[in-house]
């Protein structure tokens, strides 16, 4: 289990599974393009006990009892729903897995660098989602810049 150990911030990755069930009266409670008042954060603070939730595209960090976060990868069929929701549709309610950082994916760890790319062809630029919520932070002060 990784600790961020450059900040004051103690954060780790979860290391097993959580399987959440989002309930109408979650939906009817949330507000769009806001990752810590969404149904998803609901439902966590609801089920599982966390204090406080906040889910972002790709990753969801939830506080535990002793002020410390947990870190899970956002399903894909969750953050779906949720770009719905934020784009003024409605949401269903089900059941996701938020599945535990496994590889890159975890905290202090990087993928291998492959040796020198070569492109051919035209270059294209990337789609970008609009109008939903915010990707969380990046970068060397990245959790500096999500807790504050």
């Amino acid at each position: 289990m990784a600790v961020m150990k450059k900040t004051s911030y103690p954060v780790k990755d979860a290391t097993s599974d959580l399987v959440l069930t989002i309930k109408p009266n979650d939906i009817a409670h949330a507000e769009r393009k806001d990752n810590t008042a969404c149904a998803a954060a609901h439902a966590l603070c609801r089920q599982a006990g966390y204090r406080e939730a906040r889910v972002y595209r790709n990753v969801t960090y939830v506080r535990l009892g002793d002020g410390s976060w947990l870190r899970f990868r956002t399903p894909k069929d969750l953050y779906i729903e949720i770009m719905i929701f934020d784009r003024g549709g409605t949401m269903e309610a089900g059941e996701y897995k938020f599945t535990a950082p496994k590889g890159v994916y975890r905290l202090g760890h990087h993928a291998k660098p492959t040796g020198k790319k070569r492109r051919t062809g035209r270059k294209l630029s990337p789609h970008i989602v609009k109008n939903v919520r915010e990707t969380a932070p990046k970068g060397k002060n990245h959790l500096a810049a999500l807790f504050e």
